[in-house]
């Protein structure tokens, strides 16, 4: 996620912010269809998580009606006789659980704490009830029991039926005056990793999220006056007078979400065989919005390494952050889109643009170690504005990211999200400091080491998910101390 864009944020950030904009700005349920997705079966890959769900979404009530199947793999190396899934919609099930700060309670809940959960109706296998229970910080883990265990390499067919009851609220998982934002919404697998289950409830600071890579199809029936933006693309839609079905697929991704609006303007491009499309609140904007998306999409694909999916989607949103990402697609702040905040819309359209690469498809325990999407992430975002505008505004970026790393409290960029006291604490290090670690080490190294290993990380560890010792690894085996250059930032 990008840095939080407060009114404290942007108070802090306002002197350095405003010398760059003058430098920049020359009840129903379907079948449930298991042909779905084939299974993947790329070579040398394991075989990976399905999730087949059928949604439907009750405008009036603001919830979802779902049935969903989950085929689990276990690719881990023990037997299993419980499986773990995050069910983060319970953690909007109470003011005091809610994944916001204090001081953003006002910003998340204009019109006061609404609340948001998921209502779990059976969880079935072959046909059979599973006992299950809930726990967890925010009641937001679901522990199923297994009736008969699960070897290595075997694999599980799981059907649960739940609602989902969508908050009034600005954030990741809610809905506004403009926007139906569907995000972190279904029961999805606890990663099972080296350190075990990682079952980590929806922490306030931070992205919260750690998850496997899975193939994904879905029937979302929904009023026709809404157009929607989603993860994966939509391969078949269907309308009657009242309703439009839609059938997604989106295959090795390790989420799905999906925004609604019936006041999107949307603007569409392409770069290769990529389609990208932006869902605008403000026309006027829509435009730029598709012009930066596709910029970052080729300057990306240029550094890292080509992005693998054929569809991108950036979507303002009721969603006060300022942006965030999801496979496929980002959602952006809609008031950053106009005029005068010009910089700061494609400083957040490139920086979640980025995560594509650095989250998407390369994944990591964004919980115990962020700053190895995020710190990438906001560096990447310097690398395109010095590839887009060349190297005095980059360097007029960095020089305000050292201002207020010495001007401002600044640890160690190295400590998971729980170590943090609040957003700005957390963005200053992981993001800020974090982004001139990799500074550090690119002026080391020289351009030519640090692209290639750039470039090595994403195309070893595409959809899959990597640690810190593994990256440092990567560094290592080419001859570079990456921790003694960066040592200065711990």
């Amino acid at each position: 996620m990008i840095i939080n864009f407060t009114k404290r944020v942007r108070k802090l950030l306002s002197v350095g912010i405003i010398a760059l904009v003058l430098v920049a700005s020359g009840g129903v349920y379907f079948y449930n269809d298991k042909k779905g997705i084939p299974s993947a079966n790329l070579a040398n890959e394991k075989e990976i998580n399905r999730y087949t769900i059928d949604v439907v979404f009750d405008d009036e009530s603001k919830r979802l009606m779902c049935n969903q199947n989950i085929e689990y793999v276990n690719n881990t190396k023990s037997t299993l006789d419980k499986l773990y899934f995050h069910i983060y919609p319970n953690a909007f099930s109470k003011s005091e659980f809610a994944p916001f700060e204090k001081s953003e309670m006002k910003q998340a809940y204009p019109n006061g704490f609404n609340e948001g959960y998921i209502d779990l109706k059976n969880i079935l296998n072959n046909g059979k009830k599973m006992a299950y229970k809930v726990s967890g910080d925010k009641n937001d883990i679901l522990e199923v029991e297994l009736k008969n265990s699960i070897k290595p390499g075997n694999k599980v067919s799981i059907d649960m039926k739940y609602n989902v009851k969508i908050p009034n609220s600005q954030g990741r998982f809610g809905y506004g005056e403009n926007t139906v934002n569907v995000a972190n919404w279904f029961p999805i697998a606890s990663v099972n990793d080296a350190n075990g289950w990682n079952l980590n409830s929806y922490e306030t600071v931070g992205d919260p999220f750690y998850s496997d890579t899975s193939d994904f199809y879905l029937k979302i029936l929904l009023p026709k006056k809404y157009k929607m933006g989603c993860t994966g693309k939509v391969v078949k839609e269907t309308s009657d007078s009242d309703k439009t079905l839609y059938e997604v697929e989106a295959r090795q991704v390790r989420d799905f979400a999906f925004i609604l609006s019936d006041k999107f303007h949307v603007d569409s491009d392409k770069y290769n065989e990529v389609n990208i499309n932006t869902y605008n609140l403000n026309e006027e904007l829509s435009k730029d919005a598709t012009y930066i998306a596709k910029s970052s999409m080729e300057i990306f694909s240029e550094l890292f390494g080509k992005y693998p999916y054929d569809t991108y989607s950036v979507i303002a949103s009721d969603f006060f952050i300022g942006g965030m990402e999801y496979p496929t697609l980002i959602m952006i702040d809609q008031s950053l889109y106009n005029k005068r905040d010009k910089f700061l819309l494609e400083y957040v359209i490139a920086h979640e643009t980025a995560h594509q690469w650095w989250y998407s498809v390369v994944g990591n325990n964004e919980i115990s170690e962020p700053w190895l999407d995020e710190a990438l992430t906001e560096y990447s975002t310097i690398l395109y504005f010095e590839k887009k505008y060349g190297d005095k505004l980059a360097k007029k970026l960095i020089d305000n990211m050292e201002l207020q790393a010495k001007s401002y409290r600044s640890e160690d960029i190295f400590k998971p999200v729980t170590g943090y006291s609040n957003s700005i604490e957390y963005s200053l290090n992981v993001y800020t400091k974090g982004a001139l670690a990799f500074h550090e080490v690119r002026k080391e190294v020289g351009d030519k080491v640090f692209f290639d290993t750039l470039k090595e990380y994403y195309s070893t560890y595409m959809h899959k998910n990597v640690s810190s010792a593994e990256f440092v690894k990567l560094w290592n085996d080419k001859g570079v101390d990456i921790d003694k250059i960066i040592k200065e930032y711990k």
